[in-house]
């Protein structure tokens, strides 16, 4: 096998590359494309039996992605943010964000990329408005905060640094949705857990958490 390669599996395509690692590992991207991580060395045989063990993780994961209508990236398409569409207009002069259009100075070549820049930009933009709000609110305070395109999670908190790390596809739902996540992770400063005393933290701060969470689906 080359050191690309593709394997088709149950009308699944797996993009393969051999590199310097130690692990087989699968992953789902951003934009729903499947890629296959291998050591150099690994023979044929162990990465189809890899991935034939791995089928139904897959089958499932690509079945509930929430990739289908935010990773469009047609021209004259749309991307949502903060729940509302905006019309994507490539080639701009400038990089701008005005009446529902997002204007990107890039080509169309590169679109992936630029758009999440931007996309970035303004979930960052709207976390810096909103985290010193639920901070002061909760008395709980984050060393610093990141901005990250993950596929399982909404937002994470690394107790001993209290560093957060927010899904960059938060981007696309209600403002409400992103405090709610502030203040879920906020509260894993002090309890790493999700028990009663955590519950009530967020009973507590966030009383509408509930419903707001079930907005979101899973997880």
């Amino acid at each position: 096998m080359d050191k690309k390669f593709e394997i088709n599996i149950d009308s699944i395509c797996i993009e393969g590359e051999r590199k310097k690692v130690k692990n087989l590992h699968l992953r789902i991207t951003a934009t729903g494309k499947v890629k296959l991580s291998a050591p150099l060395y690994v023979s044929d045989a162990e990465i189809g039996k890899f991935v034939t063990e791995k089928l139904d993780w897959l089958k499932k994961h690509l079945k509930t992605s929430r990739t289908e209508e935010f990773w469009k990236f047609d021209q004259g398409g749309y991307v949502l943010i903060f729940a509302e569409p905006y019309k994507i207009v490539y080639n701009a002069q400038k990089n701008a964000v005005s009446n529902g259009i997002i204007f990107l100075k890039t080509s169309y070549d590169v679109r992936e990329t630029a758009l999440k820049a931007q996309l970035k930009k303004i979930l960052k933009k709207k976390t810096e408005e909103r985290l010193p709000f639920w901070e002061e609110k909760t008395g709980l305070y984050a060393s610093s905060f990141v901005i990250r395109d993950m596929t399982t999670r909404w937002g994470t908190c690394n107790v001993k640094t209290r560093r957060i790390c927010i899904n960059l596809q938060l981007v696309k739902k209600r403002e409400e949705c992103l405090d709610y996540i502030l203040v879920h992770e906020l509260g894993h400063i002090i309890n790493r857990f999700h028990d009663k005393r955590f519950y009530n933290y967020m009973n507590y701060n966030f009383p509408d958490y509930k419903r707001v969470k079930k907005s979101l689906g899973e997880p």
